[in-house]
């Protein structure tokens, strides 16, 4: 497992470059980088991220934020902290401003493989024209019954996940989609995202043969970790597949 600070600052740009070209900014000034998706209007998607910058820079970098936001007629605004941020000492700082902190805990694999193999279990790789039953899965599982924006966000996001050279898995449980997954390696860093199972195949280890695919791929292609951020329901089986929770982001927000 890499340390603690490389695997943040890995982890950081692998996710946070997909926020990005989901989004509608991905400007670089005053030592962060943007994330802008105003059809999902929390701190989460919206916010200041890979920040690193001198100390005296951080005035000028919170006036940067507070007006990027504002400019936008988003209610907050939002940095987003991790462990590879600089300076050491902006969450204290914001704490300081009134800024108030939300949590996203972040997972890394230990490297211990895993299997997935099922009789009644296929994975296969999803491609380009696979798509729409992709899309199907992850928004039968979560987002179902949404509105429009958020499932024009959902087809854009799968979309552009073959844009960036993704790779999309679907799980067929005696020939019957099941579940999905997504991996997307970066700067040495895979990402797991988009990890779901229909409720009717829960229990018969449909995410973990998803799971052991995208994790081969992932050393297949030399990624030095494996990350996620876990979904409450997800988060047990993660951690006895060998999965350890190493930090939590945190996301600042102050509200206007």
């Amino acid at each position: 497992m890499v340390d603690l600070i490389r695997a943040a600052g890995l982890w950081e740009e692998n996710q946070e470059y997909l926020k990005q070209c989901l989004g509608y900014s991905n400007s670089n000034r005053f030592g962060a980088h943007w994330v802008l998706m105003p059809d999902v209007p929390f701190p989460k998607f919206n916010h200041a991220s890979r920040i690193r910058l001198a100390s005296e820079a951080v005035d000028g970098l919170i006036t940067e934020c507070r007006a990027f936001f504002r400019a936008r007629r988003l209610p907050f605004s939002s940095l987003m902290v991790t462990p590879a941020t600089e300076p050491a000492d902006l969450p204290a700082r914001l704490y300081r401003l009134g800024f108030t902190s939300e949590t996203n805990p972040v997972m890394l694999w230990g490297g211990t493989p895993i299997r997935g193999e099922h009789r009644e279990l296929r994975v296969e790789y999803a491609d380009r024209s696979q798509s729409p039953l992709l899309f199907d899965l992850i928004s039968q599982v979560f987002f179902p019954g949404a509105g429009h924006e958020t499932i024009a966000m959902g087809r854009r996001a799968v979309d552009i996940s073959y844009d960036i050279g993704a790779l999309n898995y679907i799980a067929y449980w005696n020939g019957r989609p099941a579940g999905a997954g997504m991996l997307f390696c970066r700067e040495g860093m895979g990402g797991i995202y988009n990890m779901c199972t229909l409720p009717q195949f829960r229990g018969r280890g449909v995410a973990t043969a998803v799971l052991a695919a995208a994790l081969h791929d992932a050393t297949r292609l030399g990624c030095e970790g494996v990350g996620l951020t876990p979904t409450a329901m997800g988060r047990p089986l993660y951690e006895k597949l060998g999965f350890r929770e190493i930090y939590e982001e945190r996301y600042f927000v102050e509200r206007f």
